[in-house]
């Protein structure tokens, strides 16, 4: 899916011709502070994540939906899911969508694509929204890609590897209960 999403965001961007502002920077340092207001950024929004899955139920039940379905992820796992995700979506939404139609519609886009086939995956769109402005504005600001791409593989990369771990936690307990 992420490799139809880049394919889809390099082919839009071709033909619109909005690629050459993806990595548009102007020396190392420009580079390093994208790079790292992106990770710092991140490592925010994984503190806000843990915040909202403590304390709203809700977001728990998410979480273990995730967990199982990522049940066993390893890091190697979670930093490739991470970065695919990142770079096919940012590409997509912020590279493409964005530029033509404006942050909220591309933002809109971005949390309906978040979206589940049960009530408890509101609160991924939600959350998606809400993360989806951050990026947007993060895209504003830096004028390229790599911010918003590293704060998202940052976010999706360890909450992936979280729920990864979560997940096989909460399979090997059931296999204990039902042994």
């Amino acid at each position: 899916m992420y490799g139809a999403m880049m394919v889809i965001a390099l082919v839009w961007a071709f033909v619109r011709d909005l690629h050459p502002g993806w990595w548009t920077f102007e020396g190392p340092t420009a580079i390093a502070a994208a790079a790292g207001l992106g990770i710092g950024l991140g490592l925010v929004g994984v503190v806000l994540s843990k915040q909202m899955e403590a304390h709203v139920p809700g977001v728990q039940q998410l979480g273990d939906r995730f967990a199982t379905i990522l049940a066993g992820a390893d890091t190697k796992d979670a930093v490739a899911l991470a970065f695919l995700s990142a770079v096919g979506e940012e590409a997509l939404f912020r590279g493409c969508a964005q530029e033509e139609w404006g942050l909220w519609p591309a933002t809109i886009l971005f949390a309906v694509v978040h979206s589940g086939p049960e009530r408890v995956y509101l609160w991924w769109t939600a959350s998606a929204f809400v993360f989806g402005i951050g990026l947007a504005l993060l895209y504003e600001y830096q004028g390229g890609l790599l911010a918003p791409i590293l704060m998202h593989s940052t976010i999706n990369a360890i909450n992936i590897r979280s729920l990864g771990k979560r997940g096989a936690e909460l399979r090997e307990a059931k296999l204990q209960m039902d042994w």
